[in-house]
């Protein structure tokens, strides 16, 4: 029996993609806290370095899964960019206390708006 033949809740679809989401969005942090480093030499033999790139072979087996299973690419893009976009700002925020300007957070609630409606019957 393969994949495609499963029926996979919403729910669980959503949870899937909010995982694989989440797995880049961390490797991403994780790759700047390894160019953080001071050199290339540096980064490309530090420990952040080989937990990014294992969280992004995740983030590759849980999409592997979604496209498998016959979900559309189009939901997928749009639900990936609003949630990997939220993540990502609360990271540069919370852990590099970057700040935010009024159109970012404008955009962030546009993107998180055209998810909704793109997934809209």
């Amino acid at each position: 029996m393969n994949i495609a033949q499963f029926a996979v809740p919403k729910l669980a679809q959503g949870g899937i993609i909010l995982l694989a989401v989440i797995s880049v969005a961390i490797a991403d942090v994780m790759l700047k806290k390894a160019a953080d480093q001071g050199s290339l030499t540096n980064t490309l033999i530090s420990p952040w370095l080989f937990i990014a790139i294992g969280l992004y072979l995740i983030q590759i087996s849980f999409f592997t899964i979604a496209f498998i299973a016959g979900w559309k690419l189009s939901i997928i893009g749009a639900l990936q960019t609003a949630i990997y976009a939220l993540v990502v700002l609360a990271a540069s925020v919370f852990l590099y206390h970057e700040s935010l300007t009024r159109v970012q957070v404008i955009g962030t609630l546009l993107a998180f708006g055209g998810v909704v409606l793109i997934n809209w019957p």
